[in-house]
C-alpha cells in the first residue's frame, strides 16, 4: 500500500480538539426554527421560485450546506450524491459531464458537450470551463433529460445550473482554511459590504495548491501528476437604485497551472507487451516529459431584472467569457524521447438572453425568451518529434514495432545487436478556427385546467451555423499517414423542439407528472489528426433526442419525509460517438480519434431520492439510479474485427448508482455550540470505455492485459466537527477506505494502453471564522 503524503493523521486528530466547519451555521439557525422538519426545497429551474415537487422533470437540488458537508471542492465532486450523473475530471482538457449515461467532452473546437453547465444562468460552453470551483454556492440544480424551452442553449441530455450566493444589505464575511495530506492547502473567503441602502458589493476568492497522486519517477522530469494550483476570484455588484429595476454585475477570473494526468501506461508505448517496469505500482508513470496544463478562464456579465406593475418581469442576461488552454504531454507515455504533443485552444464567447416571465398565478403562467450565442474558437496543435532517435531495445520488440508499422530497417541501423536507429516522423500540425453562431426563441406555458391538473407546453425554434477554416499537415507523419488538407466550409442546422408535461396534484404534498421533450445537438467537423480515408467524412450529422418520463414527488404531512421517483426512456437518432480508429488502412499500429453518427441509441431506467428524520438529531438521505444505455443500431461502430456494436452498452454508462448519507447534530450541554458528524457512501456500477465492450486486450507478446472496462466501485467520505457562533472546525476524510479503483481505461495514439485510478484516501482539517 502506498504511503500517504503530508502531515500524519494523529496531528490532525489533535488539532480538531482545538478547532473544527461553517457548513452547519445555516443548519443550526434552521433547526432552531424548525428542528423537527425537513425543509421543502424551493428551486428556480423554471425561471420562477417554486417547490421542487411542482417542477415536471427529474431534478436534484444540492444545497450549499450539503456541498460543504461532503467536502466537495469542484463540480465533479458532487457526482457521488446525484444518481445517474458522472463527471470525468482527470484533466480540464477532457472534462465531461454525463447524465443518464450520455455525455461528451469537447475534445476539439467543433464538438459541443451534451450536458449544459450554467453559472448563474450563463452557459459555460466547452470542456475546459466546466469543472467550476464551488465557491460560496447557494445551490446546484441538476435537470435530467433534454432542456430547451427554459434554457437559452439547447441540450440533449440535461443541464446543471450553479447558483451562487448574491450580494445583500448586511455586512458579513468569512475566512476558511483547509489543510490536508498531499500538501493540500486551501485559503478561501468572502466579504459582503452594503455600499449604500441600495448598492451592495460582494467579493469571493479561493486559492488551492495540492500535490498530485501520481508520481512520475523519470529523473528527467521528476514530479507528480494530478496536482492542483488554482486561483479563483468573483466580484459582484448589486444595484437597486432604480424603481422596479435590479442590476447585478459580475466578474470572475480563474487561473490554473497544473500537471495533468492523461493515463498510466500498462503496456509499452506501442501496445506490444506490458510495461518495462515489472511490478510497477499503481499511480506511477515514467514519462520523460512532465505533462503541463495552463488554463485561464474569465467572464463578465450583467443581469437586469425589471419588475412590471402587473407582477410580471423582464430579464436580460448579457455575458462574455474567454477560456484559454495550453496543454503539453508525453504522447508516447514512456521514458523514450519520441513525441510530445502541444495543444493551444481558445474560446471567446458572447451570449445575450432576454426573458419575459408572466405574473405568478394559480391558473396560467408562462415564460418567453430570445437567445443569441456566438463563439469564436481557435486551435493550434502540434505533434513534436524529439531529437533523440536511437534507443536500446531488444530484437523482439524492435521486430514487432517495425512489422506493426510496415517499416523496414534503415541503412544506418540493423536488427543485429540491441541498438537500432528508428526514424520517427517530423512535425505534424493541425490548426484553424471555428465560429459558431446560434439564435433561438423559446417559451413555456403552464395552465391549470382543473383543480388538481396542470398542463405544460413548451416550444423552441433554433438555428445554428458553424463556419470553419482549418488545416492539417501530415506531410512529415511517415508511417502514421496523417492527411494533409485545408478545409473552408460552413454548415447550418435548425430545429423545432416541443415539450409537453402534465401534473396531477394527488394531494397538497404529492404531485405525479408525465413529461415528453425533444432535444438536439448540431452537427460539426472532425477536426483532429485524421488520415486520408477520413477526409471523405469530415462532417458529422446533427443528433436528436426524444425523452419521455413519468414520476411522483412529495413529502409527508409533517415534512419529515421527502421523496422523488422517476421512470424514463430517451432515444437518440444520429448519436454522435467519438471513437478510436485504426490508421494505415486497418493496421492497428496507431490510432486516431474520429466522430461518427450511430444510427440509434437509447437510455432507460429509474431515479429515486429519499430523505427524512430518523431522530430529532439524526437525518438521512438516499438515492439510486438504474440505467440501461445501449446502441440500438450501430453496424459500423466497432473495431475492424467486430464492427457491429448493435446492442452493446454505451461507453461510460454505469448500470447502477447509489448513495446514502447520515448527518448527526447535537448541542453542547451549555448550549453555546454544537458538534456534528457526517458520513456518505456512494456506489457506482461497472462500465465499458469502448463501443466493443471488451474487458481485455491480447498483446503481440502473447500477454493479455485489462482494457476497456471499469469495475464497480464504492467510496466513503466522512466529516466531524464543532461549531460556535463565529467559528467552526472539522476533520474531513474522502475515500476513507482508501480503495484503489480503476476509473478509466483507453488506448492511445501509438496503440499503447493506459489506465487511471481514483484519488487515494485524503484527509485534513478545516477551520472557518465568520465576522459580521
Amino acid at each position: 500500500m502506498r504511503k500517504t503524503k503530508g502531515f500524519p493523521l494523529s496531528l490532525v486528530c489533535c488539532a480538531v480538539l482545538a478547532a473544527g466547519n461553517t457548513a452547519y451555521a445555516e443548519e443550526k439557525e434552521k433547526s432552531a426554527e424548525k428542528k423537527d422538519n425537513i425543509e421543502v426545497i424551493m428551486v428556480s429551474a423554471q425561471k420562477r421560485v417554486q417547490r421542487i415537487i411542482d417542477v415536471p422533470t427529474s431534478i436534484v437540488a444540492v444545497k450549499g450546506e450539503d456541498i460543504e458537508k461532503t467536502g466537495a471542492q469542484q463540480l465533479a465532486d458532487i457526482e457521488q450524491i446525484v444518481p445517474n450523473m458522472e463527471v470525468e475530471e482527470f484533466n480540464s482538457f477532457n472534462n465531461a459531464v454525463y447524465i443518464r449515461g450520455v455525455g461528451a467532452h469537447s475534445r476539439q473546437i467543433s464538438f459541443d458537450t451534451r450536458v449544459g453547465v450554467y453559472l448563474d444562468g450563463v452557459y459555460l460552453g466547452q470542456s475546459p470551463g466546466l469543472n467550476q470551483e464551488l465557491m460560496d454556492v447557494e445551490s446546484i440544480e441538476v435537470l435530467r433529460g433534454p432542456q430547451g424551452s427554459l434554457f437559452g442553449k439547447n441540450t440533449v441530455a440535461g443541464a446543471v445550473n450553479i447558483i451562487t450566493k448574491k450580494p445583500h444589505d448586511e455586512f458579513e464575511g468569512a475566512v476558511k482554511v483547509r489543510l490536508g495530506n498531499y500538501s493540500d492547502r486551501n485559503l478561501s473567503g468572502f466579504f459582503n459590504v452594503p455600499l449604500s441602502d441600495d448598492v451592495f458589493f460582494k467579493a469571493t476568492a479561493s486559492t488551492t495548491t495540492r500535490d498530485g497522486f501520481v508520481d512520475n519517477v523519470n529523473p528527467a522530469a521528476k514530479g507528480t501528476l494530478g496536482n492542483r494550483d488554482v486561483q479563483n476570484i468573483r466580484a459582484q455588484l448589486q444595484v437597486e437604485s432604480f424603481e422596479n429595476l435590479e442590476l447585478l454585475f459580475t466578474v470572475d477570473v480563474l487561473t490554473a497551472d497544473e500537471n495533468p494526468l492523461f493515463g498510466e501506461h500498462i503496456t509499452d508505448f506501442a501496445g506490444l507487451r506490458t510495461v518495462e517496469e515489472e511490478g510497477k505500482p499503481i499511480r506511477q508513470t515514467n514519462n520523460n516529459t512532465l505533462n503541463k496544463e495552463a488554463r485561464d478562464a474569465s467572464g463578465v456579465s450583467m443581469q437586469a431584472l425589471y419588475n412590471l406593475d402587473n407582477g410580471g418581469s423582464f430579464k436580460s442576461i448579457t455575458a462574455k467569457r474567454n477560456t484559454e488552454m495550453d496543454v503539453l504531454w508525453d504522447l508516447d507515455y514512456s521514458s523514450l524521447s519520441m513525441m510530445d504533443i502541444n495543444y493551444r485552444d481558445e474560446y471567446d464567447q458572447f451570449t445575450q438572453e432576454f426573458q419575459y416571465t408572466s405574473p405568478s398565478d394559480d391558473k396560467l403562467e408562462y415564460i418567453v425568451g430570445l437567445y443569441y450565442y456566438n463563439q469564436d474558437s481557435s486551435t493550434d496543435r502540434k505533434v513534436i518529434s524529439l531529437d533523440d532517435s536511437r534507443y536500446v531495445m531488444d530484437q523482439t520488440f524492435l521486430a514487432g514495432l517495425l512489422a506493426a508499422n510496415n517499416l523496414t530497417p534503415q541503412p544506418n541501423g540493423a536488427l543485429t545487436g540491441t541498438a537500432f536507429e528508428f526514424l520517427y516522423p517530423g512535425l505534424i500540425t493541425h490548426k484553424g478556427t471555428v465560429e459558431t453562431t446560434s439564435y433561438a426563441i423559446f417559451g413555456n406555458l403552464t395552465y391549470r385546467f382543473a383543480e388538481d391538473w396542470q398542463l405544460g407546453v413548451g416550444l423552441r425554434y433554433g438555428e445554428e451555423k458553424r463556419s470553419v477554416d482549418w488545416s492539417v499537415d501530415g506531410s512529415n507523419s511517415g508511417a502514421f499517414r496523417i492527411a494533409t488538407h485545408h478545409l473552408v466550409d460552413e454548415l447550418t442546422d435548425d430545429d423545432l423542439l416541443p415539450s409537453l408535461s402534465l401534473n396531477y396534484d394527488v394531494d397538497s404534498n404529492t404531485v405525479a407528472y408525465a413529461r415528453y421533450a425533444e432535444g438536439s445537438k448540431s452537427g460539426g467537423y472532425n477536426l483532429d489528426f485524421v488520415n486520408q480515408l477520413q477526409l471523405q467524412a469530415l462532417t458529422f450529422e446533427p443528433e436528436k433526442s426524444k425523452n419521455i418520463e413519468v414520476g411522483i414527488k412529495g413529502f409527508s404531512s409533517d415534512s419529515n419525509f421527502r421523496y422523488s421517483v422517476t421512470l424514463f426512456k430517451t432515444t437518440y437518432d444520429n448519436y454522435q460517438q467519438s471513437q478510436f480508429i485504426d490508421v494505415s488502412d486497418g493496421d492497428s499500429s496507431a490510432t486516431v480519434i474520429a466522430i461518427s453518427n450511430a444510427a440509434e441509441a437509447s437510455t432507460q431506467g429509474l431515479e429515486a431520492e429519499f430523505s427524512g428524520d430518523i431522530t430529532d438529531n439524526l437525518t438521512y438521505s438516499a438515492s439510486i439510479g438504474i440505467l440501461d444505455a445501449t446502441f440500438d443500431y450501430f453496424p459500423n461502430g466497432g473495431a475492424a474485427a467486430a464492427p457491429d456494436v448493435t446492442g452493446n452498452r454505451l461507453p461510460q454508462a454505469a448500470e447502477k448508482q447509489a448513495a446514502f448519507a447520515l448527518d448527526y447534530i447535537a448541542d453542547f450541554n451549555d448550549g453555546d455550540g454544537q458538534w456534528f458528524a457526517h458520513v456518505d457512501v456512494s456506489y457506482t456500477g461497472d462500465a465499458y470505455t469502448t463501443n466493443n465492450n471488451v474487458k481485455e486486450q491480447a498483446l503481440a507478446s502473447g500477454e493479455t492485459v485489462p482494457f476497456g472496462y471499469i469495475p464497480d466501485r464504492t467510496s466513503v467520505n466522512a466529516r466531524i466537527g464543532v461549531e460556535f457562533e463565529k467559528w467552526s472546525a472539522s476533520l474531513w476524510m474522502r475515500n476513507a477506505l482508501d480503495s484503489d479503483d480503476v476509473v478509466f481505461s483507453r488506448r492511445e495514439f501509438f496503440n499503447g494502453i493506459n489506465e487511471g485510478w481514483n484519488a487515494p484516501r485524503t484527509f485534513g482539517i478545516e477551520a472557518t471564522y465568520k465576522f459580521q
